[in-house]
């Protein structure tokens, strides 16, 4: 077992550490004793900019997030038995753990479907606090939070694009919650300018720091984005005097859902960011805790190509459309893949809404990759389970990626969207020349 320990001021953390202890200062900025992490210094900032302290209990939520994204990145998995499962064990302090203590262990648990880790949550007291209202007055800049109706995910990825459009499309003002890697804020600061609402955002990098070896695979980074949300809807429900908020959390139904391509894609190897039961639990420990937030994912029984085509006749959207990123490898050099799972769902829906796809892939003739042994994985394992779906029962292999809603209507939608998704890379891979 890895034990995590936080703190809130560099000064509390001790001399002598033993070593299968890490070390992480929250919200810490600036250099590091060696061996010290630290993460989150922008979000002290960035809360700072809704005019008023944060309520504790949503400020708590992401000193949690922060504190699992630390965990997550300082333990690589590679120094486990089976180089994936950790045994993690995070001391946290809180400003009031109280209201926590009853959804610690459905936590543990939401955490462990997520990642496939072993989770521990030790919760204290004493935790940061947002910054004073001394120096929240002294903010130039602020969210108007008037202009916001509900808190919305916007990554600058295709969905949550067509997310923010579906809402502005409603007459609904949505106030737009980013995790801005540097390179992640150019397009999305491209996108929102071309939105035809101009809308407020929330934005900050968790930015996790040390001089130890890191974790890349980052298996819980959507629930570091919710707590991002859900902080956001509050100040949205402190700013109108209360009343829950919606917090939309914008993805398609087939990479919700995202069951497992192979067997050896089983359980957590394939992401489960904004699978509904995931997206249940955190609701569920939300509510517990009295926060005054109601996740919905509004595109969960849509596939992307069906996204894709209700706007395909917009010249803008068309244009925008080709400049958002679907690929989880594009931060290396800039360029999306082509041939990733996300990439490979992108493709098939711009062929499904009969739209020319501008964006530029590294790997544009699927052809090559299917006989460059080094990059086909993930084409060979999309053709295999194109074949598998041939009289296949659906919800039994759903079942496999996690539970699905007790809900008849829902279960069944969920079933309808990823066999049309299955319809839609099926056409597409035969549109590019192969079985």
């Amino acid at each position: 077992m890895t034990r995590i320990v936080y703190h809130g001021d560099v000064e509390d953390v001790p001399d002598r550490r033993d070593d299968d202890e890490v070390h992480v200062v929250l919200y810490g900025a600036g250099r590091m004793p060696d061996g010290v992490a630290r993460i989150g210094y922008q979000l002290l900032d960035a809360t700072s900019r809704f005019g008023f302290g944060l309520r504790s209990d949503a400020f708590d939520l992401l000193t949690l997030a922060l504190a699992v994204t630390a965990a997550d990145t300082f333990v690589p998995r590679g120094g486990t038995h089976d180089r994936w499962c950790r045994n993690l064990e995070l001391h946290v302090p809180l400003i009031e753990p109280t209201p926590w203590a009853p959804v610690v262990r459905r936590l543990e648990g939401a955490l462990n479907f997520l990642s496939g880790d072993r989770w521990t949550l030790v919760l204290g007291s004493d935790g940061p606090q947002p910054l004073g209202q001394n120096v929240i007055t002294r903010r130039r800049r602020r969210i108007d939070l008037s202009r916001a109706d509900c808190a919305c995910l916007f990554s600058g990825g295709l969905d949550s694009y067509v997310g923010a459009l579906d809402l502005i499309g409603q007459g609904i003002r949505p106030l737009l919650v980013s995790h801005s890697y540097p390179k992640d804020s150019q397009y999305q600061n491209r996108l929102m300018r071309k939105l035809p609402l101009a809308c407020e955002r929330f934005a900050a990098n968790a930015h996790p720091t040390w001089s130890g070896a890191s974790d890349v695979s980052m298996r819980t980074r959507s629930f570091n984005f919710m707590a991002y949300g859900v902080a956001a809807a509050t100040a949205i429900s402190q700013w109108r005097g209360g009343g829950l908020i919606d917090l939309c959390i914008p993805e398609n139904g087939h990479i919700a859902l995202n069951p497992p391509l192979t067997p050896r894609r089983f359980g957590s190897h394939s992401t489960r960011t904004t699978h509904p039961h995931f997206l249940s639990e955190i609701q569920a420990i939300v509510q517990a805790v009295g926060l005054p937030a109601r996740l919905v994912n509004p595109l969960r029984h849509q596939t992307k190509g069906m996204m894709v085509r209700r706007y395909a006749a917009d010249e803008t959207f068309s244009e925008l459309a080709a400049k958002t990123v679907s690929c989880g490898k594009w931060k290396r050099d800039g360029i999306q893949c082509g041939r990733c799972v996300p990439c490979l769902i992108r493709r098939a829906s711009f062929f499904a809404a009969g739209l020319n796809d501008a964006t530029h892939y590294r790997s544009e003739d699927l052809r090559e990759v299917l006989v460059d042994m080094r990059h086909r994985d993930d084409l060979v394992s999309v053709m295999r389970a194109i074949g598998r779906s041939e009289g296949a029962d659906m919800e039994a292999w759903l079942l496999q990626a996690g539970p699905l809603p007790p809900d008849p209507g829902e279960r069944s939608a969920y079933v309808d969207v990823f066999r049309h998704g299955i319809d839609e890379l099926r056409g597409f891979l035969r549109a590019s020349g192969l079985p």
